[in-house]
């Protein structure tokens, strides 16, 4: 087969032109077309993103009352706790000192009485008493009194170290009134 081309040269050199820019348009629109659907894809996922975003939000809006009893919860729990470790401390150390004069009481004889109560505490790691030194400046007409005073205070779970100071005698009426010191280690129970 024979192909006679009796269109003059530049004819067809403008059909060949005009197909080639036919090609580059056709060429340009497919990445135009691409790139279009990609916009449209991150433009639907952006959408999609934003009404996921505000559903979120509504819900935490909705949430707020709960967050804010729980945290008003946490800190009234946290009160709390703090007041019964303060409770504990004062149950355990606080009647220390009524628990002494109660000890003390119990091993204090007839014919003996207490003049002055001197103390100092010494506490462990936890902050808990430990023992109490305690001196006594004590009164008595009799040395028996004393004598069972001591007895008394060294026969005693609670009671150490129980030492007796001088004892000093001053002539009152017809009676001779003994002024004496006694230091010891209070251990609470």
């Amino acid at each position: 087969m024979v192909n006679i081309n009796l269109l003059p040269k530049e004819i067809i050199e403008q059909q060949r032109f005009q197909s080639i820019v036919k090609i580059i348009i056709f060429f340009f629109l497919c990445i135009i077309g691409i790139f279009s659907l990609i916009y449209l894809s991150k433009i639907s996922y952006l959408a999609q993103l934003n009404f996921q975003s505000s559903k979120l939000d509504y819900e935490l809006r909705k949430l707020e009352p709960v967050i804010k009893e729980v945290k008003q919860l946490e800190t009234i729990r946290t009160t709390l706790q703090a007041r019964k470790k303060l409770v504990e401390g004062l149950l355990f150390n606080g009647l220390c000192y009524p628990k002494l004069m109660v000890s003390l009481l119990r091993s204090l004889p007839d014919g003996v009485w207490l003049v002055e109560l001197k103390t100092e505490t010494l506490f462990d790691n936890e902050r808990k008493i430990k023992e109490i030194k305690t001196s006594l400046v004590c009164n008595s007409y009799d040395k028996f009194s004393i004598a069972n005073f001591l007895a008394n205070l060294e026969q005693s779970k609670c009671f150490r170290n129980v030492t007796l100071g001088k004892i000093e005698i001053a002539q009152q009426d017809k009676y001779e009134l003994h002024n004496f010191v006694v230091d010891f280690v209070y251990i609470p129970e």
